[in-house]
């Protein structure tokens, strides 16, 4: 790492960035499907903690299911 910082240094002003022509920067051509697919995605999983909860009566969390739980939630999405 101090030898990139270094040559960083040493290079100085001989670094230079190239001048965007667009701001925002374009993230994705898809990004709108992206959010939507992605926040459908969020309320499957959410739902599912949520059942699942109800039925042992605690709250839980993606790491604390077993394996049987984590298989229909991994169905449920790919359903998604």
């Amino acid at each position: 790492m101090r030898e990139f910082d270094r040559l960083v240094i040493d290079a100085g002003p001989e670094i230079h960035r190239e001048d965007v022509g667009e701001f925002p920067l374009p993230v994705a051509g898809d990004w709108d499907d992206l959010v939507a697919r992605s926040n459908r995605m969020s309320e499957v999983i959410d739902n599912h903690l949520d059942f699942e909860s109800k039925l042992q009566g605690r709250e839980l969390r993606p790491i604390t299911l077993c394996l049987e739980q984590k298989i229909s939630l991994a169905s449920d999405l790919a359903a998604v």
